[in-house]
C-alpha cells in the first residue's frame, strides 16, 4: 500500500473540515519545498540563461517568475478586499529580491489556512460571477505555481539543467 494511499485514508477517517485543513497545511510546506528545489538551480543560472527567450509559448523563466509574483500579489489583494496597489516593478527586481517576494506573498495566504479574514470572495469574469472559497484559491496557488514550475523546469530542460522531481510524494517521503 503506498505512502500517499494510507495518508489519504487517515484523512478521510476524519471529518471533512479536519482533512481540508490537514491538506491545505500539508500544500503550505509543500509549495517552498518544491520551489526551492528549482529555485536553486534557477539562483545558478548566467543572466543570459535566467532571461533568454525559449519560444512564442514559453518566453523566459525571469518571465515566468515575474508573472507568478504579479498573479499572488494580485490574488492576495482580490482576498483581502483591497484594489491592488501599484504593484513594485518584479521585472527591475534582482533575480533573489523577485524569488523573496513571491515567497512573502505564498506566506500571506498561509497564515491565512486556519483564519481567513472572509470565507469567500466574489468574482466576476467573462460576465459570469462566482463565488470562491479559500480552500478554493489556496488549491488554484498551489495548481498554478505548478503548472509555471513545470513550464520553468522544462525550460531549465531546453537550457541542459538537471532538475530533480518536484512531486508531492516525493516531498512527503523526504520530509517524514
Amino acid at each position: 500500500m503506498s505512502i500517499a494511499y494510507m495518508t489519504l485514508r487517515k484523512l478521510l477517517k476524519r471529518n471533512s473540515r479536519d482533512t481540508i485543513m490537514i491538506l491545505l497545511e500539508q500544500m503550505a510546506k509543500y509549495l517552498p519545498w518544491a520551489d526551492m528545489r528549482i529555485w536553486q538551480i534557477v539562483s545558478e543560472l548566467s543572466e543570459e540563461e535566467y532571461s533568454k527567450d525559449l519560444g512564442k509559448n514559453m518566453g523566459s523563466i525571469k518571465r515566468r517568475y515575474v508573472h507568478l509574483a504579479e498573479d499572488y500579489l494580485d490574488w492576495y489583494y482580490d482576498w483581502i478586499g483591497r484594489e491592488s496597489k501599484e504593484f513594485p516593478d518584479f521585472n527591475s527586481m534582482a533575480r533573489n529580491e523577485l524569488f523573496q517576494s513571491i515567497q512573502q506573498s505564498i506566506n500571506k495566504f498561509v497564515v491565512m489556512i486556519e483564519n481567513p479574514p472572509v470565507k469567500s470572495i466574489q468574482i466576476e469574469k467573462e460576465k459570469k460571477k462566482i463565488t470562491i472559497t479559500f480552500e478554493e484559491i489556496f488549491f488554484h496557488l498551489v495548481n498554478h505555481a505548478t503548472y509555471h514550475r513545470g513550464q520553468i523546469v522544462m525550460a531549465l530542460r531546453m537550457l541542459g539543467k538537471d532538475v530533480q522531481m518536484t512531486d508531492y510524494v516525493p516531498h512527503r517521503i523526504q520530509t517524514a
